[in-house]
């Protein structure tokens, strides 16, 4: 994971293919509020509050810690784990000591009902919570929890912040029931929620007194700001305080960067988790079921002219489904998908897609080689990249009908697989390696019908999840790259941009990770 500042970055110069209107609707107010002692940050986000993992890790803490390198650690609410040989049994000593925001204790107790809430309840269906058998209470500092079979990922999935972030048995109701969903935001974290108003703002207030001496942050204001370009206008007006750190995807448009960067008063810095932005591939029917088409689009996208021109150089071209720099998926290294428009062109060719008109677009059986292409709303810079891509694979004979839809609706579609293209990301630090392999593609487990899927996969994901071991999940993500599913197109560093009264904000471990506790405001 690395971390960069762009203060001394330079940035080369913006080639824009689609012009951007910057709205300042829904900006009000002063930031940083200082008065009476009382500092308060305000954040600004693209969608609700309840929606951002991120914001929700200032209230809960996560069942276990996760470092930089995604390897799960002791955290605030356990401070130890065993594993049986057999890995069906692990031993977790809880850490003493702590509170809910009610004042319900953290004990063995609670603890037991969460992980019981997990495999029962809402969150029943991940993977890692459906192995659960039984969670017994050893003491009143520790609990044993029995799978019904060995999951080598069950561990990993307990330092998620997506999956794992802890909640008090009296958040649902009735309380402690152990099937019901939760109704109101009672964690362990450093703030709780005091007031919420959906789809449009949170307000936090800190739980844990500073200490002695310290002039930290005592409130959190979320605002949400759906516009990418407006929430950029709000930060340079000096409404809100910070942006990019309330959501996992990339909420900051890279082309913003310079004009960001060229005012005194903001603050801009970016961090990479591993993740990258993909198109997902329907490769079920239509014309990417046949996997010369999908390694010629992926052979036709020139990578390198994308980042410079597009993203400002502040992103790295991806070349592959994901990083062949982790020890997990090393097997990639040299099977990266290069700049060949020739040769793309040889198997559309190969495939009995010609150009027979004067508009350059192929045809086979008197059908035209045409892509419907969906852009989920909200994701930054996925305008630009949308047109890009449409001119790219126009220049190899292939015509791409963009489709913008809100979120939601995009989703429909897509469990329908009714989409040749679909913009989306690969996960990051935690999920990284087992969420794209069970979220994605494997033909039962994940919620994606139209990517690929076979028998074959299938038994190596499977292997990898039950090992846990780096060789048989870089085996799977090697058989995905052959199989040319997806169309890696570069690192989603996440952008964070702030105020420059703002001190001491540090980027998570992991992606979805967000702590605001150390910020302070100076006046």
């Amino acid at each position: 994971m690395k971390r960069e500042s762009f203060t001394s970055l330079k940035l080369l110069a913006l080639f824009c293919l689609v012009g951007c209107m910057i709205i300042t609707a829904g900006c009000v107010g002063q930031s940083a509020q200082t008065e009476d002692n009382v500092q308060t940050l305000i954040v600004a986000g693209p969608a609700d509050f309840d929606s951002r993992v991120e914001m929700k890790m200032n209230v809960y803490d996560v069942f276990l810690g996760i470092n930089a390198d995604g390897k799960p650690i002791p955290g605030r609410l356990v401070s130890s784990w065993n594993e049986s040989e057999d890995g069906l049994t692990y031993i977790f000593n809880l850490n003493k000591g702590i509170e809910f925001h009610d004042g319900t204790q953290w004990n063995a107790s609670s603890a037991a009902w969460f992980l019981k809430w997990c495999s029962q309840g809402p969150r029943k269906s991940d993977i890692a919570f459906s192995k659960i058998s039984n969670v017994l209470e050893v003491d009143n500092d520790t609990i044993q929890v029995t799978l019904k079979e060995p999951y080598g990922a069950f561990i990993k999935s307990l330092s998620s912040e997506s999956t794992s972030q802890v909640i008090a048995p009296t958040s649902v109701e009735p309380a402690w029931s152990t099937d019901e969903e939760i109704v109101s935001f009672i964690g362990t974290g450093k703030f709780e929620v005091e007031n919420y108003v959906k789809a449009q703002s949170a307000e936090l207030v800190r739980h844990d007194p500073t200490s002695d001496g310290e002039t930290l942050i005592n409130r959190i204001s979320y605002r949400v700001i759906p516009d990418s370009y407006a929430s950029v206008s709000a930060l340079r007006a000096g409404d809100v305080d910070i942006i990019g750190v309330a959501d996992h995807h990339s909420t900051v448009p890279y082309e913003q960067i310079p004009q960001m960067m060229s005012d005194p008063n903001i603050i801009v810095e970016k961090q990479s988790y591993g993740r990258y932005q993909v198109v997902e591939l329907n490769c079920y029917e239509g014309p990417l079921s046949d996997i010369r088409i999908r390694e010629a689009i992926n052979l036709g996208l020139d990578r390198d002219k994308m980042v410079k021109e597009l993203l400002a150089s502040a992103a790295e071209p991806a070349y592959s489904v994901v990083s062949p720099t982790y020890p997990w998926a090393s097997s990639l290294a040299g099977t990266e998908y290069t700049y060949d428009p020739e040769k793309a062109k040889n198997l559309l060719d190969q495939a009995g897609w010609i150009v027979t008109g004067t508009d350059g677009i192929r045809e086979k059986d008197g059908k035209k080689l045409t892509l419907t292409y969906i852009v989920p709303q909200g994701e930054a810079n996925s305008d630009s990249i949308a047109v890009y891509i449409q001119s790219e694979m126009k220049k190899i004979g292939i015509e791409v009908d963009i489709l913008v839809l809100e979120s939601g609706a995009a989703g429909e579609e897509r469990q329908k697989g009714n989409y040749d293209m679909y913009l989306h990301h690969s996960s990051g630090v935690p999920s990284l390696p087992e969420g794209p392999l069970t979220g994605k593609y494997h033909s039962t487990w994940g919620s994606w019908p139209a990517s690929y899927h076979d028998a074959e996969l299938d038994q190596l994901i499977e292997t990898a999840i039950a090992t846990g071991a780096d060789e048989d999940y870089s085996a799977a993500y090697l058989y995905i790259q052959e199989k040319y599913a997806c169309m890696p197109l570069y690192d989603i560093e996440k952008i964070a941009a702030y105020r420059n009264s703002v001190k001491g904000f540090t980027f998570p471990s992991s992606i979805y990770g967000l702590d605001l506790s150390t910020v302070s405001i100076e006046p």
